[in-house]
């Protein structure tokens, strides 16, 4: 009569209170490059004054000097792999931001050598060598010579200055004999570039150019076309060396939503969960949301299948998480639970990884709560019940039913489930409690029925058994 007082004092209670080296696409192999050549002198002259082969200043022929195309640096991203084949492009595509530092390098351009700043050339007047001379192009791409004064050069072959300066010194002396040869390569150009908070980066005698939000491949070209006002034909190379940190924001169905920091070398979906404790019991991991916003202001979206890969055995999907992107976990319908594997998923790493179970055992103490790992069933809960003064033939599981507000009691024999019946080791989830006493199960069962107004939240299902139990742990 004393316990049936106190429930119905709890129905009064709950009707009073109850109101977390890219590369960018690299450039076509190029054929095998022929020696560069030293101009041909107009007319045939000695091979003792104009050898075949003209050496460098170190004794090296010319020919080992030919152009290759640029080598990167290596790369620190990977294209999305195990995406399906619906990935919006601007989630398939990785886009600069502030932070991020560039690899950028700039080779000679294939075929005929092309002078620039900063060539060595060495010009031989036949009968006239007062008129000889040596000289190194300017950055303005020229060169002083005598008799003509300035002569721009850069951008053309060898043989082409060769003419040039021949045509220029034939004013002044009757039909000269030129030969130009090359004595020194220009520096190839490589450095990193950060991109500074205005979103730019600084080019050697360029300037600041603007990337931000471009892809890998649009920078690369960018950064060729400014280049090509003050280099010849620039072969430019552009990779990641550095990535920005990256933050993302985690909401929905996970037991710590927020902002949280992730590696920028492995910047997974699954990865950011764990971050936020992992995913709560009603998270659909079927259709996880991830949401971008790109650099005209504008949202895209895209729905990743976390639950596929678990149920096949497959690695997860490296879809990679850009700074600024926004991971939203959906509830699981309830219409759509009959193929979804909840003990399967509770078992993963993409689940909260630790449960509390509370113990309603009269005589043996009141309401204690247990942790336990998120997978368990009745089996493991057991561990916390005197097992020789229980009486395990009828254990009750009361669960609280989010989509109702209602809690919902199952009945289960413990002995069976002790004796491997897997039909009464039921799979256990957050907030259960477990009722060990025959005659408190009807108690509370009677209690809960007769309770015309629906638990408001999961808090007031808990404070239910803490007053019933007589205890503050929570």
């Amino acid at each position: 009569m004393r316990a049936f007082s106190a429930l119905c004092f709890v129905n009064l209670q709950l009707l009073v209170t109850s109101l977390q080296p890219v590369v960018a696409q690299q450039p076509l192999p190029f054929p095998q490059q022929s020696p560069l050549p030293s101009a041909v002198p107009p007319r045939q002259l000695s091979p003792q004054l104009f050898p075949k082969q003209p050496l460098l200043p170190s004794g090296v022929p010319l020919r080992q000097f030919s152009p290759q195309p640029p080598v990167p640096p290596p790369a620190t991203e990977v294209a999305p792999s195990g995406v399906s084949d619906g990935t919006s492009p601007q989630f398939s595509r990785y886009i600069l931001g502030i932070g991020d530092v560039l690899g950028v390098s700039v080779q000679r351009p294939p075929g005929s050598y092309i002078l620039g700043p900063g060539d060595g050339i060495s010009v031989v007047v036949e009968r006239f060598p007062d008129l000889s001379f040596q000289a190194s192009i300017n950055p303005e791409g020229n060169i002083v010579v005598p008799l003509l004064g300035t002569v721009k050069l850069q951008g053309l072959t060898l043989q082409q200055a060769q003419n040039k300066i021949r045509l220029g010194l034939n004013r002044f002396v009757a039909d000269p004999l030129v030969t130009l040869s090359l004595t020194a390569l220009r520096p190839e150009l490589s450095f990193q570039a950060p991109i500074g908070p205005e979103g730019t980066i600084l080019l050697p005698q360029v300037g600041t150019l603007s990337v931000q939000g471009l892809t890998l491949d649009e920078a690369q070209e960018k950064i060729r076309l400014a280049l090509s006002r003050t280099f010849v034909k620039p072969n430019v190379a552009v990779s990641l060396v550095g990535q920005r940190p990256i933050q993302v924001s985690i909401s929905g169905e996970v037991p710590r939503p927020g902002i949280y920091p992730i590696n920028p070398i492995t910047p997974r979906v699954s990865d950011a969960l764990l971050l936020a404790g992992g995913t709560m019991t009603r998270a659909d991991l079927r259709q996880v949301q991830v949401r971008r916003k790109l650099i005209d202001g504008s949202v895209v979206s895209q729905n990743i299948d976390l639950y596929t890969p678990l149920l096949n055995g497959t690695g997860q999907a490296t879809f990679r998480l850009q700074d600024g992107d926004a991971i939203i976990v959906p509830r699981r319908e309830i219409a759509t639970d009959d193929n979804y594997d909840r003990n399967l998923v509770a078992r993963s790493t993409l689940a909260v990884p630790q449960i509390r179970i509370r113990i309603l055992n009269y005589p043996g103490g009141g309401l204690t709560t247990i942790p336990l790992p998120n997978g368990s069933s009745i089996i493991d809960a057991l561990s916390g019940i005197t097992l020789d003064t229980s009486n395990l033939h009828e254990i009750g599981l009361v669960r609280f039913d989010a989509e109702r507000g209602r809690a919902v009691t199952q009945r289960i024999d413990a002995s069976k489930a002790l004796k491997g019946d897997l039909a009464q080791n039921v799979a256990l989830q957050d907030n259960d409690v477990i009722v060990v006493n025959r005659n408190l199960i009807g108690k509370i069962t009677n209690a809960i029925s007769t309770i015309t107004r629906p638990f408001f939240d999961i808090q007031s299902f808990i404070r239910f058994f803490q007053f019933l139990g007589g205890s503050n742990n929570y």
